[in-house]
Formats: C-alpha cells, sequence, structure tokens
C-alpha cells in the first residue's frame, strides 16, 4: 500500500476529474434544456434543477474516486472539477443553450399553430365523430352478444326447449347437443 501516490498517478487523476467537470457541465446543460422544455422558462424551478444537479455531481464524484483515485480523496480532484466546469460553462455553454433554447420556442410556436387548427376541426367534426362511435358501439355490442364461439376453454350452457349445447374449446369448436 503506497501512502503517497506517484505524480503520475495525481496527474492522471486530476486530468480526469477535469474531464468529469466537463463533463458535469454539459450534464447541467442538459437538464437545464430539459427543465427549460417542462417550464417554458429558464428561472423557473431553478432549485429543484439544482438540487438534482447536485446530486448528479456527488454521486458522479464518488464512484470517481472509487474507481479512478482508489477511495482516496484528494483536494486537487475536486479543485480539477471546478476547473474543468469552469472551463464549459465559459467557452461552450452558451453555444449549447441558446440554439437549444430558441429551437424550443420555435418548436413550441409551430405547436401553438397547429394546436389551434386542431382545435378548430375538432368542434366543426365532433357531432359527426359522435355519430360514427354510436353507431360503432351498437355494432360492436351486437357482435359480441351474437357469437357464443369467442370464449374458448369456458363452460358454457345455452338452454332452449329442448336442446342443452355444450360448447367446449377442448372439444375442437364443436359443441355436443344432448336431449333433456
Amino acid at each position: 500500500m503506497q501512502y503517497m501516490p506517484t505524480p503520475a498517478f495525481q496527474l492522471v487523476c486530476f486530468m480526469y476529474s477535469a474531464g468529469l467537470g466537463f463533463t458535469l457541465g454539459i450534464v447541467y446543460d442538459l437538464i437545464r434544456i430539459f427543465f427549460y422544455l417542462l417550464t417554458g422558462s429558464a428561472k423557473k424551478l431553478r432549485s429543484v434543477r439544482d438540487i438534482i444537479y447536485v446530486f448528479v455531481c456527488l454521486a458522479a464524484t464518488f464512484l470517481f474516486l472509487l474507481a479512478v483515485c482508489d477511495g482516496q480523496l484528494f483536494m486537487y480532484v475536486f479543485l480539477a472539477e471546478g476547473v474543468g466546469m469552469y472551463v464549459y460553462f465559459y467557452s461552450l455553454s452558451s453555444f449549447v443553450f441558446s440554439p437549444a433554447k430558441t429551437a424550443i420556442n420555435a418548436v413550441r410556436r409551430l405547436f401553438m399553430k397547429f394546436k389551434k387548427k386542431i382545435y378548430i376541426l375538432k368542434t366543426k367534426n365532433s357531432v359527426f365523430a359522435k355519430k360514427i362511435l354510436k353507431i360503432l358501439h351498437k355494432i360492436t355490442k351486437k357482435d359480441l352478444h351474437i357469437r357464443h364461439n369467442i370464449v374458448y376453454n369456458f363452460f358454457v350452457e345455452l338452454c332452449s326447449d329442448s336442446f342443452i349445447l355444450k360448447n367446449r374449446g377442448d372439444e375442437g369448436g364443436k359443441g355436443k347437443e344432448t336431449k333433456t
């Protein structure tokens, strides 16, 4: 067991943790885009978004420390994560979130136009659709009452004046007729 890590090991941990910080910056933007998609505002539910992000960061850092740093806790790992996040937020974040925000707004405007047109068609054709649904309901209700061979492997007795028809699915679909 080594008490003092080698400089190469320290450099590897530093570089990997900077990459983890950069990746966590991307994850923050994805969470931010998701919440913008849900709410339509970058400021609504900010505290919920930040709490979720903190838990994601804690889990990722814990797993990183276990996997890469052999479970050892080094201050430069947290420093490198901060540097990676700083590099992402001040270099690429504006190129990711702003176009995504613009695209989401454009899709929302397009959806609102189609929503108005669909609502107009729905109100005009609702009487016609109700008539069709009534007719279909009557047809299917009669259809299920006429066909007795739909239920298989159940013992069904249909009584008429002098015959009892026993219909079982395991008898090849043909019923036995016996006189009473």
